[in-house]
Formats: structure tokens, C-alpha cells, sequence
């Protein structure tokens, strides 16, 4: 039935798109983490993430909205697209620079914030700075990978980045959690 065909042919289209919008997302914000850690070494700063904080933005707050990427709705147009390439590799040039341009500025950032924040205060005062501000930029940056689908209503990455937002507040102000993470005003 060409009807079945056409439908297959869309779905794995959308399933194409979305997989490609969580390896972005991903990494994305997994090389602004290695370069901010990687950076404050070099700078010879103290260590702006700690490691339970690097698994909390890894499980947690990157987790929940690559989930709800890869449930996102079609693009507009999609079968009007010409067929992909098989051979084409799955990031091209541009989204090579965008995943190096995006995480990169995110991580220098995220230094510049960080070393600030220390000549304001104590590390631990400049961790939680630099660690919402990290959780705060993923959390547009789910909206950013989408493109052209940015106004275009995703009610699963809505619950899930305000879900994440509430726990982060949760985590940054409760001083049972404040103590786990090592973070604190």
C-alpha cells in the first residue's frame, strides 16, 4: 500500500530529525562541560564543576530534555524534502561548528563567569553561580536546537525544563542538598 510506504517514509524522516536534535543537544553541552573543566585546569583555576555536579547535569538536567526532543513533532514540509544521502555523514560542517562555535563560547562563558564570580567570593559561591548558570544555557539550549521549530510547541520539553528548573532551585537552596553538591550562597 503506498499509503504505508509514505507513512514509513515520514516517520523515519521525523525520527531522523529528532535523533539529530539529541546528538546536537548532547553534544553540545557535553564539550562546553569538558572545555570549561579543560580550561579552568590550564588557567590553573579551581574546579568550576564538581564531579556530582557534572553527573547531575548529565543524568538529570540533559537527560529529561533529550528525551523530550526525541519525542518532537514534525517539521513542516518534511516529505517535501528531497531524500537525504545515505553516504552523508550525520553532522555536517555546519553542525560541526555549531556543536565546537556553541559549546566552545558556552565553556569560555562560563570561565569568565567563574573566574569573576571568584574574585566576588568564596569557590563555593562561584561553583553554584557557574553551576546554574551551566543548567540555566543547556535549558535554552534545548529550545535552540530545535531551529526553525523553536516556536513550535513541544509540551514534553516544556514539563521538562520546568521540571529541571524546579529541582535545580530545589538542589540550590535546601541545605541537605546544598551540602551534597558542595554548592551554596
Amino acid at each position: 500500500n503506498v499509503k504505508t510506504i509514505v507513512g514509513a517514509i515520514e516517520q523515519g524522516r521525523i525520527i531522523f530529525e529528532n535523533i539529530k536534535k539529541v546528538v546536537l543537544y548532547l553534544l553540545v553541552s557535553s564539550f562546553s562541560e569538558v572545555i570549561l573543566v579543560a580550561g579552568s585546569l590550564f588557567l590553573r583555576l579551581p574546579l568550576p564543576i564538581l564531579p556530582a555536579q557534572i553527573l547531575w547535569i548529565n543524568l538529570v538536567t540533559d537527560g529529561l530534555p533529550a528525551l523530550a526532543l526525541a519525542s518532537d513533532k514534525k517539521a513542516p514540509g518534511i516529505l517535501e524534502r528531497a531524500p537525504r544521502d545515505p553516504s552523508s555523514p550525520i553532522f555536517s560542517k555546519e553542525r560541526s561548528f555549531f556543536i565546537f562555535g556553541v559549546g566552545g563560547t558556552l565553556a569560555l562563558i562560563m570561565l569568565l563567569v567563574f573566574a569573576f564570580s571568584l574574585s566576588q567570593g568564596s569557590e563555593t559561591f562561584a561553583r553554584t553561580i557557574v553551576f546554574n548558570l551551566l543548567i540555566f544555557s543547556h535549558m535554552m539550549l534545548a529550545f535552540i536546537v530545535r531551529g526553525k521549530l523553536l516556536f513550535r510547541g513541544n509540551k514534553y520539553l516544556l514539563a521538562s525544563v520546568l521540571f529541571t528548573l524546579i529541582l535545580q532551585v530545589i538542589i540550590t537552596f535546601i541545605p541537605f542538598f546544598q551540602e551534597i553538591f558542595k554548592i551554596g550562597f
